[in-house]
């Protein structure tokens, strides 16, 4: 049996999905990011954890296998930091940005967790056959 074809909808998760990734990337990556800041607040975790929730929803949304989601984007945690300390002269790892990256990452999973629970009830009550996963 063959996969079924891509829709217009899976076509535009793929495409969030590529721009999560490149934000992303390019938040984690880049020599410098200066964003707002807030006296006693992190600010940086919240961006950590908006950055991973978005890319790991938009990835399962995009219908990514979610274990290759999972593991990715948990390693893009790690490698990031470790990057970030040894490697990029204006920027420092942090583990504490591990954590608030694997924070986002089980928000972006939790998040498409209810989407695709709430579609499959919706299917059913339709009397639709269940979706690919």
């Amino acid at each position: 049996m063959s996969a079924p074809r891509p829709t217009s909808r899976d076509r535009a998760w793929q495409l969030a999905a590529v721009v999560a990734l490149a934000v992303n990337l390019y938040a984690l990556y880049a020599p410098r990011v200066d964003g707002p800041s807030v006296p006693g607040v992190r600010l940086d975790w919240v961006g950590h954890a908006l950055t991973f929730a978005v890319l790991t929803f938009t990835a399962l949304m995009a219908r990514v296998p979610p274990r290759l989601v999972l593991g990715l984007v948990a390693a893009n945690a790690v490698v990031s930091e470790a990057v970030q300390h040894w490697f990029l002269p204006r920027r420092t790892g942090d583990v504490t940005d591990v954590a608030a990256d694997l924070v986002g990452l089980a928000l972006g999973w939790l998040a498409w967790r209810l989407v695709r629970r709430r579609g499959l009830r919706r299917d059913a009550a339709r009397g639709r056959p269940d979706r690919d996963r």
